[in-house]
């Protein structure tokens, strides 16, 4: 029997890129497991922003509404465990030992055929085996980079695919044009799904959807912002009205608010496809859900935060919340990003809001932009600019050094943000 640390030593051992065409590679994988995915009641979400809350919380509308629900989101922030959950709790180390025990043999059969997978595919095979064994009544499933060739596309045609909010990311392998990278995200529309689509997409990225869905037969449903009102939106969440009726966006951030109305497109398609999702779960589930490391708030004295922005729409939101929420408290960031982000602009775009900055490097990441460089390009907007290599370290010590008022905010990779959160919970 496979333990557990056994388990995560090997799934930290697969390779985590392959050639870009993960669909094909995962499918032997899922044939040997008997094909779970066909088993399976599915929403399926993929964009470039967003995806994760939107699947945190229309997951959270599914459990509400008494469905069985499983997760699968990616990356994780703290505990590989967190991309596999069912009805609101990780995969326990046990299960996740069982589902090694059945993926290991069958991933050593395949790559002695010269078939191996990823590690993404590896844990998307995982996550489909894992729900079809515990009888899951429904499932919300983040794709990974793409849509078209992501593995996680290798299921049937779901119920409902949610688009995000599409930008620029990834573009050395989706293309450097909003409506290619749209027409890549795209891919996961299949005749026979219904669609919804996050409201405030970029003209030449909403003409792209509405070509791929006209070609799939699919009307999607978009929010009508028409009959948005956004009541508050502060240090607590968003109030709002929709359609005449109260919602509570506890996660921060505007954008929050119309990820949310995304996710009442998700469970207005299911209701009228004949789930059992009405507006009371939807309330209820939206209202109490939580995802880590989107604008998530680790203490309060001084206010400490991690976010995950690593692209420049997910800055932009960050930055907004920054100069309306948060105006007025004395700033530290503690950041670390990839090379192959567009690091340039998110650092120039927070270090210009700091007080103090501090670069760091993110780790277990091979493309990893050095602290020292970091902190070099940082100075240019931000006269209090430093290297601390460690992220744990750095947000210690940029917490214990802030006043009661102040922010201290950790941002940029997702690979650092974790590591940012233990240093900023050491601090007593």
């Amino acid at each position: 029997m496979t333990t557990y640390q056994q388990a995560m030593d090997f799934i930290n051992n697969i390779p985590h890129i392959g050639q870009r065409d993960g669909v094909n590679r995962v499918r032997p994988l899922l044939r040997l497991l008997g094909n779970p995915q066909q088993e399976l009641r599915l929403v399926h979400i993929a964009g470039t922003n967003g995806k994760g809350s939107t699947a945190a919380m229309t997951a959270a509308a599914l459990r509400d509404a008494g469905l069985k629900t499983g997760l699968f989101i990616s990356p994780y922030v703290e505990d590989f465990r967190e991309r596999i959950q069912l009805d609101g709790r990780w995969i326990s180390q046990e299960e996740l030992a069982e589902e090694a025990d059945i993926l290991i043999p069958l991933f050593r059969q395949l790559q002695a055929q010269g078939q191996a997978v990823t590690e993404f595919e590896f844990d998307t095979a995982m996550a489909l085996h894992y729900f079809a064994r515990m009888n899951c009544g429904a499932v919300v499933l983040e794709a990974g980079m793409g849509g078209r060739l992501d593995a996680t596309n290798a299921v049937p045609a779901p119920a409902v695919c949610a688009l995000t909010s599409i930008s620029y990311d990834h573009t050395k392998y989706l293309g450097d044009t909003l409506d290619q990278i749209a027409a890549a995200k795209c891919g996961i529309l299949k005749p026979g799904a219904r669609a919804a689509v996050y409201p405030k997409q970029a003209p030449e990225a909403m003409e792209t959807i509405l070509a791929a869905c006209r070609d799939k037969g699919i009307q999607p449903n978009i929010p009508d912002l028409s009959q948005l009102e956004i009541l508050s939106c502060d240090e607590e969440g968003s109030q709002i009205q929709y359609k005449g009726r109260p919602l509570t966006v506890p996660l921060l951030g505007e954008h929050q608010v119309y990820n949310a109305l995304t996710v009442c497109a998700v469970c207005e398609e299911l209701e009228q496809a004949g789930w059992p999702v009405s507006w009371q779960n939807v309330s209820r589930g939206v209202g109490g859900a939580s995802f880590g490391g989107r604008q998530e708030v680790v203490a309060r004295r001084p206010l400490c935060m991690i976010d995950g922005a690593h692209n420049p729409d997910g800055v932009d939101s960050l930055c907004r919340a920054l100069d309306t929420i948060y105006s007025g408290r004395k700033l530290t960031v503690v950041m670390g990003m990839l090379e192959d982000k567009d690091y340039r602009y998110g650092l120039a775009q927070l270090a210009r809001r700091a007080d103090r900055f501090i670069a760091v490097t993110p780790a277990y990441a091979p493309r990893a932009l050095p602290a020292q460089e970091a902190a070099r390009l940082a100075a240019e907007y931000c006269l209090r600019a430093e290297a601390i290599e460690d992220p744990a370290q750095a947000a210690a010590q940029a917490r214990a050094q802030a006043g009661p008022g102040d922010m201290v905010l950790a941002c940029g990779s997702l690979y650092m943000i974790g590591d940012a959160k233990r240093g900023f919970l050491s601090v007593k």
